[in-house]
């Protein structure tokens, strides 16, 4: 059973004055009051049933979580768990390239194409755990490194044939919008040719609105907002420092030279969040492997003596942003469970995409353009965007 729901998203066009924008979500964000009364080893095995995209950041929150509100003593797992997150944010990242850019030059994509990623990440988990069990509060490593790097290996040849054109890492040394056009130009990945169509169309800097990244969360301050007794009104309508920010692949990259230079040129519109994805992709390779040597290493177990006993709060940086899990434990069984998604950040009424949106010039190409927008920040759930 999968627990999904859905946006609704509509977009007004005023002439000479900003969009109107709505955006609804039906998504079910209470569901996790089912894991009241389990046990923590119930809730990570039943977990993974419910959430279907993102499965393993999602799961690895939990542990995250779980650890924290046990004061479980280290183990050197988290480096192994981090390795499937960036597998599985390859993966997602792939799948909008290869499944949602085609359309987006009116042609018809070839799922085939994508048919190599689902092997991946239980070829990953059998290399890093014992039996492939990675969520467990028992799990175990066991590595067996020849493995993850001939899947790294194949993972990079898929970039390098189906997006970059190349090596990724070559790609990555592209520093400045010139020579980002001059690869568009010369090559005939989806990618290339997308990036291609934006720029003649004059779309770099659509959809480009004023937007703050989300910082870093203080537990204590986290805790505080979560269990207060509006909780349920923040999960479904986070803001933080009065403000609805933005947890994206962008928010995450804005340190890369181009994509500075992007902002720059085009703020933080169209272009610059195509590339902000490209960007993220072209790193995980060589991410993964600093990671297979760090899959030894123990890492202490976060005790933040500013929460309560038996309460935990679990932080995963997942494909589309960032991920909260806090859990409350009593007497052994779950009290209270809560999620915090960036689907609640990026999609919220006032939120960057709302913001962007509403800055679209009323054209014909609106539907398309909306669409294309919607999509650099890829909610987790499917939506419906209607036009009036």
């Amino acid at each position: 059973m999968h627990i999904e729901g859905r946006l609704q998203i509509d977009l007004y066009p005023v002439a000479g004055q900003l969009n109107r924008v709505s955006i609804q979500s039906s998504r079910p964000l209470q569901v996790t009051r089912i894991f009241e009364g389990k046990t923590p080893q119930e809730v990570l095995v039943q977990l993974p049933l419910l959430f279907n995209v993102c499965g393993i950041a999602q799961a690895t929150a939990a542990v995250q979580a779980f650890r924290q509100a046990l004061v479980i003593a280290a183990a050197p797992v988290d480096a192994g768990r981090l390795l499937l997150i960036w597998m599985e944010t390859a993966r997602e990242h792939l799948w909008r390239i290869l499944l949602d850019w085609p359309e987006f030059l009116g042609e018809t994509a070839d799922a085939r194409r994508a048919a190599p990623l689902h092997a991946m990440l239980p070829v990953f988990r059998k290399a890093l755990f014992t039996d492939g069990d990675a969520f467990s509060l028992q799990a175990e490593l066991r590595v067996d490194s020849n493995t993850l790097q001939a899947q790294i290996d194949h993972l990079e040849e898929l970039l390098a044939s189906l997006v970059f054109g190349g090596s990724p890492a070559r790609w990555l040394q592209i520093d400045e919008p010139g020579a980002l056009h001059d690869w568009s130009i010369r090559n005939e990945s989806i990618a290339a040719r997308l990036l291609r169509t934006v720029s003649s169309q004059g779309w770099q800097g659509l959809g480009a609105a004023d937007s703050g990244f989300l910082p870093d969360l203080s537990e204590d301050r986290l805790n505080r907002k979560l269990e207060a007794p509006d909780a349920d009104r923040f999960i479904a309508e986070p803001v933080w420092n009065d403000r609805a920010c933005e947890t994206t692949p962008l928010a995450r990259q804005y340190d890369c030279e181009l994509i500075k230079l992007l902002c720059r040129e085009y703020g933080n519109g169209l272009l610059t969040r195509l590339v902000a994805r490209l960007v993220e992709l072209a790193l995980i390779p060589a991410a993964m492997r600093a990671l297979v040597t760090q899959t030894g290493a123990a890492s202490p177990v976060d005790v933040n003596p500013a929460l309560p006993a038996g309460v935990g709060i679990g932080q995963v940086e997942a494909a589309r942003g960032r991920l909260v899990h806090r859990v409350e434990l009593d007497d052994g069984v779950v009290h209270r469970y809560q999620i915090l998604a960036p689907t609640e950040w990026n999609f919220h009424p006032a939120g960057v995409v709302a913001r962007g949106l509403a800055l679209l010039p009323d054209t014909a190409g609106l539907q398309r353009q909306a669409a294309m927008l919607i999509n650099t920040m890829d909610p987790c759930v499917g939506y419906d965007l209607q036009v009036h």
